[in-house]
């Protein structure tokens, strides 16, 4: 039967333990980036009913003062001209 010489051995050991770290850093890596990807999901989230609201309140708007463009600064209404 062979054996593996103590420096031999101290370097497979070292090597496997290298794997585990590495193995230990990706689950972590892949947790952190779970829990991005459900942070990330929430703020599609949040952009999706900002747009809707903003769109039912653009129409509210038009319907009360007609269709045209808002200055967002002054809150001026420029109508478009209806031929």
């Amino acid at each position: 039967m062979a054996q593996l010489t103590d420096q031999e051995l101290q370097d497979f050991q070292a090597f496997r333990q290298e794997a585990s770290k590495i193995a230990i850093s990706l689950g972590e890596i892949h947790y952190q980036r779970t829990l991005i990807d459900l942070e990330i999901d929430k703020l599609k989230a949040a952009v999706q009913a900002n747009a809707s609201a903003q769109q039912e309140y653009m129409k509210q708007l038009g319907d009360k003062y007609g269709d045209g463009s808002i200055n967002v600064q002054t809150g001026e209404i420029t109508l478009l001209e209806t031929n």
